[in-house]
């Protein structure tokens, strides 16, 4: 088999793992109850949207903290030869949208922000900042993902954000566990996209006032998307990478396959849709030079569609990017992956070359 055909084969092989992947959900869809509300109460909490001009504007949405946060460590522990310690912070984030405030503040734990710090103790550290995935957040399965130790033994201190309503932010009631994503209530994903904006600004400048040197980001999936965005409406980052990113959420689960109790019209559907792409860095273009950012993908990706990425490599000048086989939960070659991350920080001058 020629070179061609074998990555071909992968890429299927890879599309075809997200495609089971997908299925699951696909399946347990109509048994998923109906969201309970009124169309006319839906349609009125999306036109705020519209009224304020966010939806012609979507740069206009966001906000961003105007003074450092109170914050703490809450915990500490002997990490190598420095620290793993955990902070926490007030979230002062205040949903735009009138009609869903009280509804999304009630959510307490969401009110606490938190990140995770792998430190050697020393000021003036390059540091990697890193943006878990959906459902994800867990410390332990981010380490291993982002491979902190590596990252720490090469010098460089490593943190992990804490995206709204993940891990410690989570809703205590099981069944709200996805809140972040969702495809039934276009008006909440927003806020919570203005939240993990809000918080993510917040956690940097926490950071510098904890001594942190010139900071990168790293984000993974969802995690890409905030990567993404966040570079789309700040300059304070040093270099951001996007592994397999979202990019548009419209595809594979977008507002057309939500489940509400009422005939979704063209129009209420098309304000869904314009809502739900609001945030989506295809809207903006990068603060950064684009030689300070990496884009990882893999061509049969099914969960964050490849043909997104490339849409948004061409609309930002086609920054620095590592096309891969595979799909995105099916990687052959890791190390592939691992070599284009690690020479990308070696010429951001955050790790000697080798």
């Amino acid at each position: 088999m020629n070179r061609s055909l074998r990555n071909k084969a992968i890429d299927t092989m890879g599309s075809w793992v997200d495609s089971l992947f997908l299925s699951l959900p696909k399946i347990l869809t109509p048994f998923k109850p109906k969201r309970d509300i009124d169309a006319a109460l839906y349609e009125k909490q999306m036109d705020y949207y519209f009224d304020k001009g966010f939806v012609d504007h979507p740069e206009t949405f966001f906000q961003f903290p105007e003074t450092i946060p109170a914050f703490e460590m809450i915990s500490e522990r002997a990490y190598a030869d420095g620290k793993s310690q955990l902070f926490q912070f007030q979230s002062d984030y205040d949903p735009r949208n009138p009609f869903v405030r009280e509804q999304y503040l009630a959510h307490a734990n969401n009110r606490t922000g938190y990140f995770v710090r792998w430190t050697h103790g020393d000021p003036g550290r390059q540091t990697v900042l890193c943006l878990h995935g959906y459902m994800l957040g867990e410390p332990k399965q981010a380490e291993k993902m982002f491979k902190v130790r590596t990252l720490y033994e090469m010098g460089l201190d490593v943190i992990l954000f804490i995206t709204p309503f993940h891990w410690k932010r989570s809703p205590a009631a099981p069944s709200l566990r996805g809140i972040f994503l969702q495809p039934d209530d276009v008006v909440m994903t927003c806020e919570c996209m203005g939240q993990a904006m809000f918080d993510l600004y917040a956690t940097t400048q926490i950071l510098g006032q904890l001594g942190a040197g010139q900071i990168g980001i790293i984000g993974a999936s969802l995690g890409g998307y905030t990567a993404a965005l966040f570079t789309a409406l700040t300059n304070v980052m040093a270099f951001t990478a996007m592994m397999v990113p979202a990019v548009n959420f419209s595809k594979p689960f977008g507002p057309d396959s939500a489940r509400l109790q009422f005939d979704v019209t063209p129009l209420l559907e098309q304000k869904m849709n314009q809502i739900w792409q609001l945030h989506s860095p295809l809207n903006f273009v990068p603060q950064i030079p684009k030689e300070n950012i990496l884009i990882i993908a893999s061509r049969g990706d099914k969960l964050c569609p490849f043909e997104h990425v490339v849409t948004l490599c061409e609309k930002w000048s086609w920054p620095r990017h590592h096309f891969m086989t595979g799909g995105h939960w099916l990687v052959l070659n890791p190390k592939e992956r691992g070599s284009a991350w690690y020479s990308f920080l070696s010429d951001m001058h955050f790790i000697e070359k080798k």
